[in-house]
């Protein structure tokens, strides 16, 4: 069985990872993880807020490489990026992979990855990002 290592942010079931966000239907705005009491750009209240399925796909905007970590879930090393989702909101997420800072501009795609498996045998999951393969960067420059 899969179960979402932060649940509410995604359903584990689904075939490709897609995120769980909020769209204020004031101003449009989009977020991820989604919000619950009233939208930060407009200000408008919660029940202005709608849950709307977010593609966890986009552009690479940032890429730092992590060397220490005290958690378990994750070996080192391993990256941390910033993506900026097709579907609005800049997101800050964990790499398959390490791609380099010529990277940036690129592609990218979550897949379902591990985080570890509880003591019942249950996958605990989440969604990480890796380069979309042969794609040219954003703009046509890197």
């Amino acid at each position: 069985m899969k179960i979402a290592a932060h649940p509410g942010l995604y359903d584990p079931d689904d075939p490709v990872p897609t995120l769980r966000g909020t769209r204020c239907e004031s101003c449009g705005s989009t977020f991820f993880p989604p919000l619950g009491i009233g939208c930060e750009v407009c200000g408008a209240g919660a029940e202005r807020l709608a849950a709307v399925p977010i593609a966890a796909s986009g552009t690479l905007h940032s890429v730092a490489t992590v060397h220490l970590y005290p958690g378990n879930d994750i070996s080192t090393p391993f990256a941390l990026a910033e993506v900026q989702l097709d579907g609005g909101p800049l997101i800050r997420a964990t790499m398959i992979g390490l791609p380099g800072l010529d990277m940036i501009g690129h592609r990218v795609e979550a897949q379902w990855a591990v985080a570890r498996t509880d003591s019942d045998g249950n996958e605990i999951v989440e969604p990480r990002f890796a380069l979309v393969p042969d794609t040219e960067p954003v703009g046509g420059a890197s």
